[in-house]
C-alpha cells in the first residue's frame, strides 16, 4: 500500500475499527500523522513569533511581560497542534486496533498500553506480518509479504 492510498483508507475509515490494517497502512498513516504535527508545530512557532513581535514583547522590543496579552501568548502556544491531535486521534485509534486486528489480537489489547512497558508488547504485535488467511475480523487485505 502506497503513502497516498493509506492515507485516504485511514480517513476515509475515520473512526472504522472494523476490519483488518496491513502493516504498510499503520506505518505510512504513523508518518502522515507525524509529519502534519511537525508542520503544526512550526506553523505555531510562526505564529506565536509573529504574536509576540506585533504585541511588542518580543525580545530586544522592551515589551511588558506582565500584561494579559503577554501572558496569553506563552500560555496558548500550540493551539493548532491541539486541533491536529484532535483532529487524528480516531483514525490513529482505528487503524491502531485494525492493525490488532490483522495479526488476530482483539482491539481490547491497545489498552494494554497503559501498563509499563505494554507499549512495547503493542510495538511487537504491529510490526509482525499479517496473518496470510481470513481470521475473526475478515480476510487479509493484501497478500502476506
Amino acid at each position: 500500500m502506497t503513502f497516498t492510498a493509506a492515507v485516504r483508507s485511514c480517513l476515509t475509515q475515520y473512526a472504522g475499527f472494523q476490519g483488518r490494517a496491513p502493516r504498510s497502512e499503520f506505518w505510512w498513516f504513523w508518518v502522515f500523522t507525524l509529519l502534519v504535527e511537525v508542520a503544526a508545530i512550526f506553523i505555531s512557532g510562526m505564529l506565536m513569533a509573529g504574536s509576540m513581535t506585533t504585541a511588542g514583547i518580543a525580545p530586544g522590543t522592551d515589551g511588558d511581560m506582565t500584561t494579559m496579552h503577554g501572558w496569553y501568548v506563552f500560555a496558548v502556544p500550540h493551539w493548532l497542534t491541539g486541533i491536529v491531535h484532535l483532529a487524528l486521534i480516531l483514525p490513529s485509534l482505528a487503524v491502531a486496533v485494525r492493525r490488532l486486528h490483522d495479526v488476530g489480537r482483539t482491539g481490547w489489547w491497545f489498552l494494554i498500553m497503559f501498563v509499563p512497558f505494554g507499549f512495547f508488547v503493542l510495538l511487537f504485535w504491529w510490526v509482525q506480518p499479517s496473518e496470510p488467511r481470513a481470521n475473526a475480523y475478515g480476510p487479509p487485505l493484501l497478500p502476506a509479504y
